[in-house]
């Protein structure tokens, strides 16, 4: 290191002036100088660390045995090494439902960053959009009850708590075709997804036997996202027939004493549970109602399905009433309780006065019933009666 001598302008005294590498590391430029090349190397450093790692994560999504979860932790390096495409490619193609949704649940992620163009988003739409029908593929030619159908639609993978877009960014609309319904031909309000058709089709609408194809027709928009766009989603179609041969009593199982006396303890009536709200009432006559009607309680533990007129017979009055219907799947589990009403045919003057009856339902196998609900598969063909209960008649 080596000084110079010069004279200070204030006060004639010689002073040691730096040279050379000294002069140089005084100088106040080399510590801007020095803080921006440390910036420039610790973030070089760092872009190089999150490539590698990018690079890491497209190679797992490349492999054939790649988990769910690596699938979905991949959406933290955003776009960086083609990880977008590799995400798209296991969305149509990967093996397992398992790496599908969390392939789609990755790039929904993306789309909650911005990071995707807008037709990426579209096309991630159309690749998740699903729907699932519920209804049988089969019914008897001689049916004669409205047929329900139900068809649930959306992007199945997407989580209103997950990090990703989520379904109430998504709004849906639907028609029904091949219903031969007009009603059904009208595209229905938009809905913050997920989406639900219920409807009805009547067996005597369609004069042949079949196949007969129905389609859901839907559209979907975006709210509340950077992009505003909507699309028609491709028809996703539903077939069933009539079958000459096949009878309504063909859900009917067969009855025996064990699975009698089961049948017979699987139901009850019970007491509504109280509320703030007060009471509920049942019309009875043109001047009295029940206050509290019980529930039909159903332990759906069942050797055999029900599918069950609901009827309701009152201690000393002659004939049943008509009081709705009951339809359980015996592979459902735990209890279900059925609200009785409306009483349909009760005479006025039958019960003419307030007061404590007692009452009691009878279900009576109805396999139309059955039929029109896809989880049926065995209706019990015995009668069962609960035991009394007693209930109170008002005034209105």
């Amino acid at each position: 290191m080596a000084f110079a001598d010069e004279t200070d302008d204030l006060d004639g005294k010689p002073r040691k002036i730096a040279t050379g590498w000294a002069a140089w590391l005084a100088d106040p430029r080399t510590a801007v100088l020095g803080g921006l090349g440390t910036a420039l190397l610790v973030g070089g450093g760092r872009k190089v660390w999150q490539s590698l790692q990018a690079r890491r994560a497209a190679t797992a999504l490349a492999s054939p045995d790649v988990q769910p979860d690596e699938v979905e932790a991949a959406a933290a390096h955003g776009r960086q090494s083609m990880i977008d495409i590799e995400l798209f490619r296991l969305l149509g193609t990967a093996k397992t439902p398992e790496v599908r949704d969390a392939a789609g649940r990755a790039l929904s992620i993306l789309w909650a960053r911005d990071d995707l163009i807008v037709e990426e988003e579209k096309a991630l739409v159309r690749r998740g959009f699903a729907v699932t029908w519920k209804a049988r593929r089969r019914y008897p030619r001689g049916l004669r009850v409205p047929i329900p159908i139900e068809a649930s639609y959306g992007v199945p993978f997407l989580t209103e708590d997950g990090p990703g877009v989520k379904p109430s960014s998504l709004e849906w609309s639907h028609r029904i075709l091949g219903a031969e319904r007009a009603n059904l031909e009208i595209s229905s309000p938009w809905v913050a997804g997920p989406g639900l058709a219920r409807f009805t089709v009547e067996p005597g609408d369609f004069a042949t036997l079949g196949p007969h194809r129905l389609a859901l027709a839907a559209k979907v928009r975006v709210v509340g996202l950077t992009d505003n766009w909507e699309i028609e989603l491709p028809h996703l179609p539903f077939s069933f027939e009539f079958d000459p041969i096949l009878t309504t009593e063909a859900l009917l199982t067969t009855e025996d004493e064990p699975r009698a006396s089961a049948m017979a303890r699987s139901i009850r009536l019970e007491p509504p549970e109280t509320t703030e709200a007060g009471s509920l009432h049942l019309d009875l006559t043109a001047d009295l109602v029940l206050r509290d009607p019980p529930y039909l309680v159903v332990d759906t533990l069942l050797p055999a399905d029900l599918a069950h007129r609901l009827e309701v017979e009152f201690e000393g009055v002659p004939g049943r009433f008509q009081a709705g219907s009951v339809v359980v799947s015996g592979q459902d589990s735990g209890l279900q309780s059925f609200a009785i009403g409306p009483i349909v045919g009760l005479p006025d003057g039958t019960i003419d006065r307030p007061g404590d009856r007692r009452i009691r339902a009878i279900l009576t196998a109805d396999p139309e019933l059955g039929w029109a609900d896809p989880d049926v598969r065995s209706v019990w063909p015995g009668t069962l009666t609960t035991d009394w209960a007693t209930v109170r008649v008002i005034r209105r």
